[in-house]
């Protein structure tokens, strides 16, 4: 399998599972709100979360509506995270809440002395928000 291909498939997981993670009743946001804030059909959305390719204008048309997180998930294989371009006030308070959850659930995975498949999983989902949040505090002006 090419190199292309891989990251095609690996771009695809990963929306499947932003999808999955966000978007949906009880999550971030519904589809159906999304599609109306966005601009992109409920049908495109749910074809996206079944794996189509997702253009690039589609990606910037839905990233005001969720979690940095959830974009980052999309861009991380090719080693990029999106940052907004407003200047923010960090939450300090947040940001050291969000580490020291990281760091308990570190300690609480490994207290049997090994991180299963099912523990790499939540903790790479609380890796990820806490790296949105710190880049947008780093990247304030």
């Amino acid at each position: 399998m090419s190199a292309e291909s891989r990251l095609a498939r690996d771009v695809e997981e990963r929306q499947i599972t932003m999808f999955a993670s966000f978007v949906g009743p009880a999550l971030h946001i519904t589809r159906a709100a999304l599609a109306v804030a966005s601009k992109v059909p409920e049908s495109t959305l749910k074809s996206y979360a079944n794996g189509a390719a997702m253009p690039l204008h589609a990606v910037l048309a839905i990233r005001p509506f969720l979690p940095a997180a959830a974009i980052n998930m999309l861009t991380e294989p090719g080693g990029v995270r999106f940052a907004t371009t407003d200047a923010q006030e960090a939450n300090w308070d947040a940001i050291a809440a969000s580490a020291a959850g990281l760091v308990a659930e570190v300690c609480e995975a490994r207290k049997d002395g090994q991180i299963d498949h099912v523990e790499k999983a939540r903790l790479r989902a609380r890796t990820r928000n806490l790296i949105a949040e710190a880049v947008s505090a780093v990247e304030e002006g």
